[in-house]
């Protein structure tokens, strides 16, 4: 058993050939039920989830508080949706650093991404006039902080790999990502 960045290497490898052979076994729908409660304050749900046509279930149901600042009219009980996206878009990418630094051989000593966006809140508003500003991100960027004992080169290469193949940032293909790498 061979454990790198936390990942048992045997499996990942075996899932790779089980879904080779079988690609259906890849085939995942996910769900996420929120409930408004009042203003922007939402909660939302994620419990359920299909993978291969099976229907399977979270070893618990995890609730992802949702709201506004108070400068945009929220009671800041939580995140606004598009920090929760930023905090999605870190998690996927984190986690393909450490999929394929595990399958290249290259381990991790520690891992921090800061993901900040700018977006124009004209946009959401409607302002000056509906389509003029866009309601979403403008750009999104990611400073990574990483050490390892990989050669930059190595590490530039694993990045690269972990944007392109994360399912958050193709969801998300229409946003202009810039993205610099940090070694400590």
């Amino acid at each position: 058993m061979v454990m790198v960045n936390g990942l048992e290497t045997n499996d990942m490898m075996k899932m790779m050939e089980n879904v080779k052979d079988n690609p259906a076994s890849a085939k995942a729908t996910l769900y996420a039920t929120t409930n408004w409660q009042s203003g922007f304050h939402n909660e939302a749900e994620i419990s359920n989830f299909t993978v291969g046509g099976a229907k399977l279930k979270h070893a618990q149901t995890f609730k992802i508080e949702g709201d506004q600042p108070k400068q945009f009219l929220g009671m800041d009980m939580g995140p606004a949706s598009v920090e929760i996206l930023l905090a999605a878009l870190g998690h996927c990418i984190s986690n393909n650093w450490a999929m394929f630094g595990a399958s290249m051989g290259i381990p991790i000593e520690s891992l921090k991404l800061e993901v900040e966006g700018d977006l124009d809140m004209q946009g959401r508003m409607g302002l000056p006039e509906p389509g003029k500003v866009r309601p979403g991100y403008q750009i999104i960027r990611i400073t990574y902080y990483v050490k390892s004992k990989a050669p930059k080169e190595t590490l530039e290469q694993l990045k690269q790999l972990a944007e392109d193949r994360s399912p958050t940032r193709d969801s998300l293909r229409a946003v202009t990502l810039s993205s610099k790498l940090v070694i400590e």
